[in-house]
């Protein structure tokens, strides 16, 4: 894992695995989906962490309130949404190859 800047992260390829980063505070788990070439200014992410399928706002809310009842709703690990924040001074952890091989194989050994 590194920590780059946001012009650093601009420039990385789509696929790039990543956190927001504070020092010593990571946040999200999210996937790069677009390239400086697609949006030079901003970029699409998907979200790993929370991804309840939904239609919007009001959807999410409502599915949020029916699993907090106990209900089981799907997920959509490819629902892709725009940053839009455009802060230059963000940092962000980007997991490096090695760092996705032993997510996915610790995700595995979950379903042993």
């Amino acid at each position: 894992m590194r920590i780059v800047t946001r012009k650093q992260f601009m420039k990385l390829p789509i696929g790039t695995v990543f956190s927001y980063y504070e020092p010593c505070v990571f946040r999200d788990l999210l996937i790069k989906v677009s390239d400086d070439k697609q949006w030079p200014t901003d970029f699409l992410y998907d979200d790993l962490i929370g991804a309840v399928k939904n239609k919007g706002s009001d959807d999410f809310s409502e599915k949020c309130r029916r699993m907090e009842l106990g209900e089981s709703l799907p997920v959509d690990f490819e629902y892709t949404g725009r940053e839009g924040l455009f802060e230059d001074e963000q940092l962000f952890a980007v997991y490096e190859k090695d760092d996705v091989e032993q997510l996915i194989k610790r995700l595995q050994n979950t379903l042993l």
